[in-house]
């Protein structure tokens, strides 16, 4: 039920009914059964979702211990290869980037060698670890990570397929982050199309692409071009965002 809650968004209620479950564990099984490890982790990522960063890495550190030393673990354990990287991605976002990119590693590092380099979940911690190195400013370690992804995913999901539309594009502004403007306009140009049709001209992830190759075009000096992307950019997320998104406000700066 907890679960469900998350995915409906009512996070103060999945909170409740994880902690419940957290503290029966607790007092019933031990603080390292599987289950309470478990829950352990659930109330972290809830945590995290309400942006109590302290919080959820502390529950978070908890749960990747237990998981690496409880009997029938192990670092290459799937349930311990997900809880590294949760910690990473906290890491991240905490601005703590060379702790995270050594759990992405170690979490990629588990996850090809017990699932293989063309399992859904590995491609994603290889998107993780290549999105990290961009944000970074390592462009020639990203660029073979985002080749590597967007490859398997048009051979795994196909051209059209959501993850290799997120592919598509973080290659394409890794392109326009090394100054080949023309090869990420293609990418850009390709993403946009494919969200689309797929999407439809308001879903948030076409708005980005809308925006991406909007700021594209101005670095080129189609300032027309530009211009008009980003109107229709700041349109589309005033209607589904509302005016104080920050992605809104990103847009009307663009248009300004």
């Amino acid at each position: 039920l907890g679960v469900l809650r998350r995915d409906q968004g009512d996070l103060d209620g999945a909170e409740a009914l994880f902690r419940e479950s957290m503290e029966a564990r607790r007092e019933a099984l031990g603080d390292r059964h599987w289950d309470t490890l478990f829950s352990i982790n659930c109330v972290g990522t809830v945590l995290h979702d309400q942006g109590d960063l302290d919080g959820a890495e502390a529950l978070y550190r908890e749960a990747l211990e237990g998981r690496r030393e409880t009997p029938g673990g192990g670092d290459r354990h799937m349930e311990t290869l997900i809880s590294i990287s949760n910690l990473g991605g906290l890491l991240r976002e905490r601005g703590d980037l060379a702790g995270a990119e050594a759990l992405c590693r170690e979490a990629l590092n588990g996850l090809r060698e017990t699932l293989g380099d063309r399992h859904h979940l590995t491609l994603a911690s290889i998107n993780n670890l290549g999105s990290l190195l961009h944000v970074k400013g390592d462009l020639d370690g990203a660029e073979p990570l985002y080749r590597e992804a967007l490859e398997a995913r048009r051979e795994t999901l196909g051209d059209r397929h959501p993850n290799t539309l997120f592919s598509i594009n973080n290659l394409g502004l890794l392109l326009q982050a090394q100054g080949d403007l023309d090869g990420a306009e293609a990418l850009l140009c390709k993403a946009l199309e494919a969200r689309r049709e797929t999407l439809g001209d308001r879903h948030p992830y076409t708005l980005i692409s809308i925006y991406n190759l909007g700021g594209l075009r101005r670095k080129k000096g189609d300032l027309d071009g530009a211009e008009a992307l980003c109107r229709e950019a700041l349109e589309g997320r005033r209607e589904t965002l509302g005016d104080r998104h920050p992605n809104t406000l990103g847009s009307a700066e663009a248009v300004a």
